[in-house]
């Protein structure tokens, strides 16, 4: 009698994890959540699928902008439990949504050559990858400054 409730459970379970996928607009990490969370109730029920099977069916349920991530993850043969993947996925998501932030600039300049010729067009966004991140500035020590509008120590007319 109980075998054929944990049989249905099993089945119902299993249909929910081969079935799910990222959608659109959803975020990273309760999808992922929702997937371990159906992944240790199958294994629960007596149903272990693997460290390796139970990675790709996460990886193969996201959608084509994480791509470049398979592939990585694939190509690095990382091992790491599933959470520890919840959180490399969780920081892609992030990059991505950075890089769409920032977007491309497109600046077009005067050119002094001949009308009707197209101007040359810069790409001023950054070229893939990794970006360096910006020198800081040396602090200099302003408290003995002078203010060129009170002509006060010490203080700064914007401030």
């Amino acid at each position: 009698m109980y075998d054929g409730q944990s049989r249905t459970t099993r089945f119902q379970l299993s249909k929910a994890l081969f079935r799910s996928s990222l959608a659109a607009n959803e975020k990273v990490e309760p999808h992922v959540l929702k997937i371990i969370g159906l992944i240790e109730q199958l294994e629960k029920l007596g149903c272990t699928l693997g460290k390796e099977l139970s990675q790709d069916l996460i990886l193969q349920s996201h959608s084509d902008s994480f791509s470049q991530f398979i592939v990585n993850f694939n190509m690095n043969k990382m091992s790491c439990d599933l959470h520890e993947m919840l959180n490399l996925l969780i920081d892609y998501e992030n990059q991505i949504a950075s890089e769409k932030k920032k977007g491309i600039v497109m600046v077009v300049g005067k050119s002094s050559k001949k009308k009707g010729k197209v101007p040359k067009r810069k790409h001023l966004g950054p070229k893939g990858g990794m970006t360096k991140p910006k020198n800081t500035r040396n602090k200099i020590d302003q408290t003995n400054a002078k203010c060129f509008f009170c002509k006060e120590k010490g203080q700064w007319k914007r401030n």
